[in-house]
């Protein structure tokens, strides 16, 4: 047999060997390298990119949720203050009174002043109605008639006037009732001086007090108790109120209207016909430094015993202007007003603020050449 002739290894030199074992060593670190901190840190960056980035945590779920939420709130606030407004506005246009007429040429009005005792059908009439409907319904013209049935001649002419001569004759019209806004512009075209007497403030008519403020003078309406009235004035004064409840009232009256002392009653037929009523109310106005002008609603008012009781000069009316709306009768009864200021020196004559009354006042200065037009203060001097 052949043996197999064993071949030497030939040993590298020691140079070589130490440059592959320093590779080997290099290799080594570069894979414990990796392994310990690159592939961790991957990792680590991997995780954090998918939390933050491709799945946000539950708590920026959360925020994006409520912001969500808040804005829907907001949306849904926005709407219903909206529907709110068209709702007053609504409400508001059955209260705004509104012809359907041009506005320069005449007010808005689309109801009744809360005064007018009408069927319940009938109280929002437009203005052009006014001329249809008879003066039954006026309130102060209706109570003074009811007062004065069945009463004696010297009772309707117990009020004597203190005649004024030598100067040319004043009248003082006063407009009872004043409420609303289109009644005060239609009252600020009438080119002379009137005396619009404002209802107290109610929630059917909340700005009387503002209204007044817009004109030189006016006066308060004072809701006094009638022998026979269905619609009474919220806060009607009456025969059994004591002092205090007056006292109260007057000045309550006095901090809404604080430029305003000359009041008038409206209605007051059974106050104004009752002593002590009126010896309560004039006393409490003495004092408050106010002055009453008598609506004279009924023919047996007894201001005039009380003002000679507190020896005060008594102003009272002499002629209602609308007993009938026609604006034909409206113009005879602003006649006899001239008539009654030429012959005592001076009048006072009560309208109410009907379309047809103020119209006819407006276009009534040619008839009114010779009359000197007051407030009724100036009656005073």
């Amino acid at each position: 047999m052949v043996k197999k002739q064993k071949t030497k290894r030939v040993k590298k030199p020691y140079s070589a060997r130490k440059a592959r074992s320093r590779i080997v060593f290099v290799k080594k670190m570069i894979f414990f390298l990796l392994l310990f901190f690159v592939l961790p840190a991957v990792i680590v960056g991997s995780y954090l990119y998918y939390v933050n980035v491709i799945e946000p945590t539950p708590t920026h779920k959360k925020q994006k949720t409520q912001a969500q939420e808040q804005h829907i709130a907001s949306e849904e606030l926005m709407q219903k203050m909206k529907e709110m407004l068209e709702t007053e506005k609504k409400r508001l246009s059955t209260l705004t009174l509104t012809p359907q007429v041009p506005k320069e040429e005449k007010p808005a009005i689309t109801e009744k002043p809360e005064q007018i005792p009408l069927p319940q059908e009938e109280q929002y009439a437009q203005p052009e109605d006014d001329t249809k409907v008879n003066g039954s319904y006026l309130s102060e013209i209706n109570d003074y008639k009811s007062s004065i049935k069945d009463k004696s001649e010297s009772v309707k002419k117990k009020v004597i006037k203190k005649i004024v001569h030598g100067e040319m004759p004043k009248l003082a019209i006063i407009i009872d009732d004043v409420s609303f806004d289109w009644q005060a512009k239609m009252i600020k075209k009438i080119p002379f001086k009137v005396n619009p007497s404002f209802f107290p403030p109610t929630s059917k008519h909340p700005n009387t007090p503002i209204l007044s403020k817009e004109f030189e003078f006016s006066m308060v309406h004072l809701p006094l108790e009638a022998l026979s009235y269905a619609h009474p004035e919220v806060g009607t004064l009456k025969v059994g109120d004591s002092v205090e409840v007056i006292t109260r009232k007057i000045q309550e009256l006095k901090k809404l209207f604080p430029a305003t002392s000359y009041y008038n009653n409206h209605t007051g037929s059974r106050f104004t016909s009752s002593y002590d009523a009126m010896d309560k109310l004039v006393s409490v106005m003495k004092n408050e430094n106010l002055h009453f002008v008598d609506s004279r609603t009924s023919g047996d008012s007894k201001a005039p015993d009380v003002f000679k009781k507190y020896q005060l000069n008594l102003l009272s009316r002499d002629i209602f202007l609308d007993n009938s709306i026609e604006k034909s009768a409206i113009k005879e009864q602003l006649k006899r007003a001239i008539s009654m200021a030429q012959k005592n020196g001076y009048a006072i004559a009560i309208g109410h603020p009907h379309k047809n009354t103020l119209e006819v006042l407006r276009d009534a200065k040619p008839m009114l050449k010779d009359i000197n037009l007051v407030y009724v203060k100036e009656l005073e001097k």
